[in-house]
């Protein structure tokens, strides 16, 4: 997990996993778990679930295989939903994300 301090890029990586947690479904996003990050750390972690729902959306996948359209599209909705939770707790402390 991230912590509050500013250590610049090992808070980077900690966010490119915890977004990756959130796009398996082994963590979710909610006013709980956001409460403990700083306006820099939410900004950060907004962008880090944008370029990692933006690379979903890249990967080309079969249509003929329902095994994995089901994974990208499952993978594809929890993105947004944490995006959407962020996005919400975001306005509600009045921190731009940009």
């Amino acid at each position: 997990m991230a912590v509050k301090g500013g250590e610049g890029s090992t808070q980077s990586r900690n966010l490119a996993l915890l977004a990756k947690d959130v796009m398996e479904g082994y963590l979710t996003l909610n006013p709980l778990v956001l409460r403990k990050y700083n306006e820099a750390t939410c900004k950060e972690l907004h962008r880090q679930l944008r370029r990692l729902q933006t690379t979903i959306r890249i990967e080309s996948v079969d249509l003929g295989n329902q095994t994995s359209l089901r994974i990208r599209n499952h993978r594809l909705q929890r993105m947004h939903q944490a995006t959407g939770v962020l996005e919400h707790h975001a306005k509600l402390h009045r921190i731009s994300l940009g």
